[in-house]
């Protein structure tokens, strides 16, 4: 019987700690979208955004949540990019929007290595890279419309957890 319950006592502690290594496996970035962050050149516009990341660390997959708000005219694309502020940096990353939507619509995507465009030149070659390259606050999301083809509305993905 004592044994019996020495065993249990050792599964509590294991457990735990399996349950908080899987708490610090998925990372949450969060961007708010404007005219006002495209780069290199702003754009004035009264379509924004919010976008919140997470990025499963141990499975290497990353589910993508974007709300748009009041875009005028139509969505020709949706990316996630990498670059730091206030630059312009290539797509590592696709997401699709429906063409032609205007006003308020939300993205939703689950992100795996097959979804990668690789970057070799800004050093993103595998999932890997682009989830450190996504943590370290070096990756942005960029909604593009047929007004502004380039970018309508950007934010930068911003670490929270």
């Amino acid at each position: 019987m004592l044994r019996h319950i020495s065993r249990r006592l050792w599964l509590v502690p294991a457990v735990f700690l399996l349950t908080a290594a899987s708490a610090q496996a998925q990372v949450q970035l969060n961007a708010t979208l404007s005219g006002g962050s495209e780069a290199p050149s702003k754009v004035s516009t009264g379509a924004l955004g919010t976008a919140v990341v997470f990025v499963d660390t141990t499975n290497l997959e990353m589910t993508v949540n974007v709300e748009v708000f009041n875009l005028p005219a139509g969505a020709t694309g949706g990316h996630i990019h990498v670059g730091g502020e206030g630059t312009a940096g290539p797509v590592i990353f696709d997401l699709a929007p429906t063409v032609g939507t205007t006003g308020d619509f939300t993205l939703s995507q689950r992100l795996s290595s097959a979804n990668l465009v690789v970057r070799a030149a800004q050093g993103i070659n595998t999932m890997s890279d682009a989830i450190q390259a996504l943590t370290g606050g070096n990756c942005y999301i960029n909604i593009h419309s047929s007004n502004n083809p380039a970018g309508e509305i950007r934010g930068q993905l911003i670490r929270v957890r």
